[in-house]
């Protein structure tokens, strides 16, 4: 049925829309932030919601277009995708069996009870993280992370907000390390 305003074509596509784009490794919808996705050889999907400047510098990803995924008929393919997961994981990545279990964590997180996870690594070493609830976050003020120019900046703002550091970051049980 066409929605009023929109030309018959768009109306269909909107209807069959879910929101999923598999063609795309970092994509930039409504915000705020962009939505970063890898696939892994060991199958599922790594994603990252709200990824900003810091996080799509740290990653290697353009801050204001959309980013396909590598053609699987490129050779380097499969190796570079699986480089793209692993410095997700830095950044603590959701894994998800497969998109439809993402997408059912997208209509209701509450169920999943997953706390948030921040990450910053100072050029010096180690790793800065901070594990927090949605409502701590929201009551601490998280989005100052969001703020940080460089991820020196990131750092302190996790310190400030009771981030633990770790001299190795393969000591931190929160972060999914190759």
């Amino acid at each position: 049925m066409p929605q009023p305003g929109i030309e018959p074509q768009w109306s269909a596509y909107l209807e069959r829309y879910d929101g999923w784009n598999p063609e795309l490794r970092a994509e930039f919808a409504r915000g705020p932030g962009g939505f970063v996705r890898g696939w892994p050889s060991k199958g599922g999907v790594y994603v990252l919601s709200h990824c900003f400047g810091v996080e799509l510098e740290f990653l290697g990803l353009d801050r204001f277009n959309n980013t396909p995924r590598p053609s699987i008929s490129d050779p380097t393919a499969a190796a570079d995708e699986e480089t793209h997961c692993n410095k997700m994981r830095q950044l603590g990545a959701s894994w998800y069996k497969n998109e439809n279990q993402y997408k059912a964590y997208n209509i209701a997180p509450e169920a999943f009870n997953m706390d948030l996870t921040y990450a910053g690594w100072p050029a010096g070493g180690g790793v800065w993280v901070l594990i927090i609830s949605r409502t701590q976050a929201r009551m601490k003020g998280t989005a100052i992370i969001h703020n940080a120019f460089n991820m020196e900046e990131r750092c302190k703002a996790i310190e400030r907000l009771g981030g633990r550091f770790y001299e190795n970051p393969k000591d931190c049980p929160f972060l999914d390390l190759p």
